[in-house]
């Protein structure tokens, strides 16, 4: 090892006096930073509860690009002055304790590597580092109680053996992980308030196989052998028959939406899709129902992935069949067929490496993509990984191959649809034609985030009639990065592969445009503590700094003996 390199590692002084800053002044590109650039400020000093570090390498996420794109539209964040009170973006961080406030000393020292988790919550209420916290597009940060003693400690320490991509990209990789989770809550809200739908054109007689989780019931031409069971549950029980769906969200939820909503035998899409809209943050729906519907239901896509809703089903008597993970699965399925669309984007190259690499994976992948390039890369890129792992993958273009998609799912699954569909692009109109290729059985992932309010047709009787799944997520939490560490730890899963571009901390207002225009296929990484290092895809930075290339792997792909000599270059003046 290089003596610069020692040091780096070690965080040994003397620090410099200032640090490179990114403020966003929510507005568009333009007002990240000043006049394009970054901002120099002193060295911040930690405060006795506060922890100074260093920003080793940050991973630029699609959602910087959505923030800088859309400023205070962007749905997570919080309102604020934002001219006079900036945020700083960055969320996917690998850092360096610096200096340790007094309350701290025991527990963090300096030289020790963290992983960061954005998902920071304070008394139950949602914040985010790198969104409404201010996040790590700096060469130096300050670490408050937000983040370090909140609902939990937010940062963990991690091992040696990773590199400083490998850490900053465990939170995408969490992301990634998460929406093959139950995140959805799949039982009723024990305490909560439920509306139980009936229809009074259509006689039937159901049961309850559980204990009625509900503090509050509200009934709108409930059965009455059901009625009666409700009543004698020893719950409060509230007549709703006759009052639309507004109304009783006003009157018995204040507003804020029902926890749990049952249909039975609705008929109509318009009443679910009433329905729907009644439901609470994280909500979840219930469509027992033996007929279908007279069309597709309008789901507000926005609300499904952020908050997010649940939408189950069953046929009946049992009402209660429709709840629990027996029923409602999140994880692909072994041994199916799975489309993962978008599949050339950052992301959907993650959703593609993770199920390659499953332990139990599909027998076929199909990834679509618009770019006839990207298609080539991903080809070339996970073709012998594929291969390797005896699973068939497809790569089509449907602008240019119209009725190929079709063609192929028709093979693959004898006419069945897909066993999993992934959408990981923002397209409502693809969403709403995808389902037209789900199995019975299947699931859909909406990965990507579409704005609140954007309703897409979804046809949700089939969650009753054929136990298909309809799933979104955003974010991750710290347990799921726990996971995706583990999986890294015991070799089952490299995390820096799809890493494409790499900058210094000058180069981060590129390196978000490069995102928002899709410009490379795969994550961007900036090492901040390298002031002048453009922004990079690896073959240019192959044939700028040799002795960089000559240690990436065949691809090329980024790997930790690429990221040392990139630090030793640098470190040393060369770049």
């Amino acid at each position: 090892m290089t003596d610069h390199w020692l040091r780096y590692r070690s965080a040994a002084p003397p620090l410099p006096g200032h640090s490179y800053s990114w403020p966003f002044h929510g507005a568009g590109l333009e007002s990240l930073g000043v006049d394009g650039r970054p901002v120099l400020e002193p060295l911040p000093e930690p405060g006795p509860d506060e922890l100074l570090v260093r920003v080793d390498a940050l991973g630029i996420c699609a959602s910087d690009g959505k923030m800088v794109r859309m400023g205070p539209r962007y749905p997570l964040f919080s309102p604020r002055d934002w001219a006079n009170d900036p945020i700083r973006l960055g969320h996917e961080a690998a850092m360096t304790v610096i200096k340790v406030g007094e309350q701290w000393r025991g527990q963090f020292h300096p030289g020790q590597r963290l992983g960061v988790q954005a998902n920071v919550f304070i008394g139950g209420e949602r914040a985010i580092f790198g969104v409404n916290i201010s996040g790590a597009m700096a060469q130096y940060v300050l670490l408050d109680r937000r983040v370090l003693a909140a609902d939990e400690c937010y940062v963990f320490p991690t091992p040696d053996s990773l590199s400083y991509s490998d850490i900053a990209l465990l939170e995408p990789w969490a992301c990634v992980e998460v929406a093959y989770t139950p995140v959805r809550r799949l039982e009723p809200k024990a305490g909560g308030t439920l509306w139980l739908v009936g229809n009074p054109e259509v006689q039937r007689t159901y049961s309850w196989g559980q204990p009625l989780a509900a503090r509050r019931v509200v009934l709108s031409d409930a059965p009455q052998d059901l009625a009666a069971w409700v009543r004698a549950q020893g719950v409060e029980v509230c007549e709703g028959t006759g009052l639309g769906a507004q109304t009783l969200v006003e009157r018995f939820t204040g507003g804020a939406g029902f926890d749990d909503i049952v249909l039975l035998q609705p008929g109509a899409a318009t009443v679910v899709a009433e329905a729907a809209r009644s439901l609470a943050d994280a909500g979840l729906l219930n469509l027992v129902t033996d007929a279908p519907l007279d069309g597709d239901v309008a789901v507000d896509i926005g609300r499904l992935h952020y908050e997010p809703l649940g939408f189950v089903g069953c046929t009946g008597p049992d009402i209660s069949a429709a709840y629990g993970l027996t029923r409602n699965r999140s994880e692909l399925r072994p041994g199916g067929v799975v489309w993962i669309a978008g599949a050339g984007g950052t992301m959907g190259r993650m959703h593609l490496q993770r199920a390659l690499e499953l332990a139990e994976g599909p027998r076929a992948v199909i990834v679509t993509n618009r770019g006839e390039a990207r298609l080539r890369s991903l080809v070339r890129d996970f073709g012998p990984l594929a291969q390797e792992r005896g699973i068939e993958q497809v790569a089509i273009s449907p602008q240019l191959e119209p009725g190929r998609l079709e063609r192929e799912v028709e093979r693959l699954t004898d006419g069945q649809g897909c066993d999993d569909i992934v959408i990981v692009v923002p397209d409502p109109v693809l969403m709403a034609r995808a389902t037209s290729l789900l199995a019975p059985n299947g699931m859909m992932v909406f990965y990507a985030g579409v704005p609140k309010g954007t309703e897409v047709p979804l046809p949700l009787d089939r969650a009753a009639l054929a136990a298909v799944q309809f799933t979104g997520t955003s974010g991750s939490t710290l347990a799921d990065q726990m996971r995706v560490l583990d999986r890294v730890a015991a070799g089952l899963l490299d995390p820096s592969r799809p890493v494409a571009a790499v900058g210094g901390i000058k180069a981060m207002a590129a390196a978000v445009a490069a995102v928002i225009e899709g410009r490379y296929p795969g994550k961007v990484v900036v090492y901040p503590q390298f002031l002048d290092l453009p922004l990079l895809s690896l073959m240019e930075l192959a044939e700028r700094l040799p002795a960089v290339g000559s240690r990436l792997a065949p691809g090329p792909v980024w790997t930790a003996e690429a990221e040392r000599a990139l630090f030793e270059v640098c470190l040393a003046g060369g770049c």
